[in-house]
C-alpha cells in the first residue's frame, strides 16, 4: 500500500522552503539558490528518513533518484512561480480584473452581477474570488492582492496533496503492491504538483483565476470515488450529491461530475437502483437550490453572464483536435494504464474508474474547442499522471538492478521532462516591470470614479468602485469565438464614451488589432468612438524582458486619453 504520509513527510520541505524565504526578509523569493538547495535537502532527508523508519530495508537507488529530481524540478518551479505570485498589482492573467472586481462588490455589498450593458462583470461563478477573499481576510489579507494569489495557490499545492492520496487509493484498489511503497508518495507527489501547474494545461493555477479551485474541486471529486471504492459509505454517497452544485459555484463545468459520479456508481456495480436513485434526486435538488440561490440573489443579469453569455460562443472541432494532440503524451500516459489495468481483465471498479476519466477528458477536449487555450484539459492532465504513476508501481519492481532501476528514472524524468517542467529557479519578473506600474499609478491621480483603465482593478479597491466598460468584458461580447458581435451590448460603452463621461482612459495596444475593445478588428465601434472623442497625450512603454505572460497583451504599451476639448 502507498503511504501517503511519505508525502506529508515531504511537504516539510517545501514548508522549508517557506519558512527560509520568509527569514530572507524578501516579500517575493529569498535571493541565491541556497535556500533552494537547502529546502531540497531537507524534503529527501525527509523523505528517507521516514521510508527508513516504515521500511528497514535500504532504499533502491533508482526510486531515490526519480524522487530526488522530481524535488528539484518541484522546487524550482516554486520558486520561479512565487514571483509571479508576489507581483502587487493585477495584471498577471486576463482574468484577474474580473477577480478583483467580484472582491470589490462581495465586500462592499454590491451586486456581483450587473447588467450585461454595463460591461462590468465576468463570465464565471463568484465561488472562487468570495472564498479566497474570505480566507484572505480571515489572516488580515483582506487588500493583499499577493495574499490572495498566495491562497489561491494553496488550492493547487492542496490538490497536488489529495492527487497523491488518490494515487495511494488507486494502487491499492489495483493491488499494486511493492515493498518500497513508503518512498512512492515522497516520489510522486513532486510530479503530480509539476502536473497540476503543467505551463500549458493549468496554465493560470498560479493567477487569479477559478482554475485553482477548480482544479482542487475536480482532484477532490476522484478522490471520493477511489475512496467510494475501497469502502462504500453513505455519506461519500451523500458528498458526491453535493459537491457537484458547490464545484458549480467555483466554475460551470464541474457539473460534470454530477455525471460522472452516476457513471461510476452505475458501471461499478458498488450502488444498487434505489442508491442510485437516491443519488440523482438528493444531486438534482442540490444543484437545482445552488443554481437557485444565485438566481434569486442576482436575477437575469446572473442568467446572462454565466449562461446566456458563453452560450452564443462557437466551439471548433479544428481546436479540439489540436488540443488533443497536445495532450498527447498525458492521453498515452492514461492509454498504458488502461491497457495494463483495465483491458487486460480488470475489475468493474477498475473500468469504471478508467472510464470516468476518458468521458472527463472527452468533455474537457470538447469544452476546450470553444477557446484558444487548454486549461479546460488541467484535471484530465493530473488524473492521467495518477493512473500512471499507478502503473510505474507496478512495473517498477521488474528492474531489479541498479542500473535497470537509474536507466527507468533517468527515462521518466527525461519524458515528463519534455512537458516544460524545468523552469528557472529565479524570479521570472524583470525589474522593468516595477517602472511600468509606476507609470500608470502616476496617470491614477485622484478618485477613479471618471478613470477608465481597460485591465486591471486594483486602482478601484481603494475606493470599491466597480467600474463599467472593462476590457474584458466587452471582449464576451466580440470574441473571435462567436459567430457576430453583440453590438447591442455595446451600444451603451460607446455612448458613454461619445459623452466623455470619463476624463481618462488608459487603453493597452491602442492602435493594434491586440485592443480588446476591438480585438482581431471585428468592428464594435468602441474604437472608432475613442478616436472621434479622445485623444492620446502620453504612452506609457511596454516591460521590457517578458516573453511569456498570460496574455502578454497586459504588459504591453498602454494609450493615455482625455477627452479631446481637455487636450493640452
Amino acid at each position: 500500500m502507498f503511504d501517503s504520509l511519505g508525502a506529508a513527510a515531504a511537504l516539510a520541505g517545501c514548508l522549508g522552503f517557506l519558512l527560509l524565504a520568509r527569514a530572507s526578509g524578501s516579500d517575493a523569493i529569498p535571493p541565491g539558490p541556497l535556500p533552494m538547495v537547502m529546502a531540497a535537502l531537507l524534503s529527501m532527508l525527509a523523505g528517507l528518513i521516514w521510508a527508513r523508519a516504515r521500511r528497514p530495508e535500504p532504499a533502491p537507488l533508482g526510486l531515490f533518484l526519480l524522487g530526488a529530481a522530481g524535488w528539484t524540478l518541484a522546487l524550482s518551479t516554486l520558486v520561479h512561480l512565487l514571483g509571479y505570485v508576489a507581483l502587487p498589482v493585477d495584471l498577471l492573467s486576463f482574468a484577474e480584473s474580473g477577480f478583483i472586481t467580484d472582491i470589490i462588490e462581495f465586500r462592499s455589498g454590491q451586486p456581483l452581477y450587473t447588467p450585461p450593458q454595463d460591461n462590468s462583470a465576468i463570465v464565471y461563478t463568484p465561488g472562487a474570488p468570495i472564498l479566497t477573499y474570505l480566507i484572505a481576510r480571515l489572516f488580515g489579507g483582506g487588500d493583499s492582492i499577493p495574499f490572495f494569489r498566495t491562497v489561491q495557490f494553496s488550492y493547487v499545492v492542496l490538490a497536488a496533496i489529495v492527487a497523491t492520496s488518490a494515487l495511494g487509493m488507486l494502487a491499492r484498489l489495483l493491488s499494486v503492491a511493492s515493498s518500497l511503497s513508503s518512498l512512492w508518495g515522497w516520489a510522486a507527489t513532486p510530479f503530480l504538483f509539476l502536473v497540476a501547474t503543467d505551463p500549458r494545461f493549468n496554465l493560470y493555477v498560479h493567477t487569479l483565476h477559478n482554475d485553482g479551485l477548480a482544479l482542487l474541486v475536480s482532484i477532490s471529486c476522484y478522490w471520493l470515488m477511489l475512496r467510494y471504492a475501497l469502502a462504500p459509505r453513505r455519506w461519500i454517497l451523500a458528498a458526491m450529491g453535493i459537491l457537484p452544485a458547490l464545484g458549480f459555484l467555483v466554475k460551470q463545468n464541474q457539473l460534470m461530475w454530477l455525471g460522472l459520479f452516476f457513471v461510476f456508481l452505475a458501471l461499478s456495480g458498488l450502488a444498487s437502483r434505489r442508491e442510485l436513485g437516491w443519488y440523482l434526486a438528493g444531486a438534482s435538488v442540490a444543484t437545482a437550490a445552488v443554481v437557485g440561490w444565485c438566481w434569486f440573489g442576482w436575477g437575469p443579469d446572473f442568467q446572462w453572464w454565466v449562461f446566456t453569455g458563453l452560450g452564443v460562443k462557437s466551439p471548433s472541432p479544428v481546436r479540439m483536435v489540436q488540443h488533443f494532440f497536445q495532450a498527447g503524451l498525458y492521453m498515452g500516459m492514461g492509454a498504458v494504464a488502461g491497457w495494463c489495468f483495465v483491458f487486460r481483465g480488470g475489475s468493474r471498479v477498475a473500468i469504471a474508474l478508467w472510464t470516468v476519466w476518458a468521458l472527463l477528458c472527452g468533455i474537457q477536449i470538447w469544452t476546450s474547442g470553444y477557446a484558444w487555450v487548454v486549461n479546460h484539459l488541467g484535471a484530465g492532465v493530473l488524473i492521467a499522471a495518477i493512473w500512471f504513476f499507478a502503473w510505474l508501481a507496478r512495473i517498477w519492481p521488474d528492474f531489479s538492478t541498479a542500473g535497470q532501476q537509474v536507466f527507468a528514472a533517468v527515462t521518466v524524468v527525461v519524458v515528463l521532462g519534455s512537458l516544460g517542467f524545468d523552469r528557472d529557479p529565479r524570479n521570472p519578473v524583470p525589474p522593468d516591470f516595477d517602472r511600468y506600474v509606476a507609470g500608470i499609478s502616476r496617470e491614477l491621480d485622484g478618485s477613479m470614479r471618471d478613470v477608465l483603465m481597460d485591465w486591471g482593478s486594483w486602482p478601484y479597491m481603494r475606493e470599491n468602485i466597480v467600474m463599467k466598460d472593462r476590457a474584458l468584458s466587452v471582449a464576451v461580447h466580440a470574441g473571435d469565438n462567436q459567430g457576430a458581435v453583440n453590438h447591442a451590448m455595446l451600444a451603451s460603452t460607446i455612448g458613454r464614451i461619445e459623452r466623455r463621461t470619463y476624463r481618462k482612459i488608459l487603453v493597452r495596444n491602442y492602435d493594434t488589432p491586440d485592443n480588446f475593445y476591438d480585438f482581431n478588428r471585428r468592428g464594435t465601434g468602441i474604437r472608432q468612438a475613442m478616436e472621434a472623442h479622445y485623444r492620446v497625450v502620453r504612452r506609457i512603454p511596454g516591460v521590457r524582458g517578458i516573453n511569456r505572460w498570460w496574455p502578454i497583451h497586459l504588459v504591453q504599451e498602454v494609450a493615455v486619453l482625455v477627452p479631446r476639448e481637455a487636450a493640452p
